[in-house]
């Protein structure tokens, strides 16, 4: 579980994920961090905190008993480059299966992103200390000012958690305009039920 620490554990230095990317926290808009079908709502904004707290199994989101499908959507104060990705799920199976990301796109709800074709989809592994970076393309995640993180299910269990996310890149010094945008936190019945008639397929890797 996240925390727990063992002979082999995997953790790993910040340093040690760093080249020419970098953690890009101090280019997320964490206050605006939003979060739908959140079991509580407002708690999607709390996975994006510094890689020292990563290992703080108090600081989670999660999707309600029984549904697994959780939708982050990242604004960024300035364009950067996404070049990675790391999430710390939560453990009974409660982990993400997959996440399916989308830029550049503030319209998303739990419809549209059956609808659309992901900029990628990852297949994610149980990680609970942070040692696992996916590897994004990075010619397809450039200037990018927002970010949607859709997770579908997890690996086994009756809903899905997250600890942590971390997005690796490059930032940029130029500052972008606020746009505010209200969303429904809770999952609209009717447009989740549009979603799993047309489930979209898996983007090749």
């Amino acid at each position: 579980m996240p925390g727990a620490h063992g002979s082999g554990c995997g953790c790993r230095h910040e340093d040690d994920f760093l080249g020419i990317s970098q953690l890009l926290l101090p280019w997320i808009d964490v206050d605006n961090v939003v979060g739908l079908n959140e079991d509580t709502p407002n708690t999607a904004r709390r996975v994006f905190r510094p890689y020292d707290s990563r290992l703080d199994d108090t600081m989670f989101v999660e999707s309600p008993d029984g549904d697994e499908e959780l939708l982050v959507l990242v604004p960024l104060t300035s364009p950067v480059k996404v070049t990675g990705i790391t999430v710390i799920g939560g453990d009974r199976g409660a982990s993400p299966s997959m996440v399916r990301l989308f830029i550049n796109r503030e319209d998303l709800d739990f419809q549209t992103v059956g609808d659309l074709q992901p900029t990628q989809e990852l297949e994610l592994v149980e990680d609970f200390h942070g040692a696992v970076q996916h590897p994004l393309r990075a010619a397809k995640f450039v200037s990018v000012t927002q970010l949607a993180l859709f997770f579908p299910a997890s690996l086994g269990g009756l809903r899905t958690r997250i600890h942590w996310i971390g997005l690796w890149g490059v930032g940029s010094e130029y500052k972008r305009q606020a746009v505010v945008t209200v969303y429904e936190a809770v999952a609209n019945p009717s447009e989740k039920q549009v979603k799993d008639e047309s489930a979209p397929t898996q983007d090749a890797a």
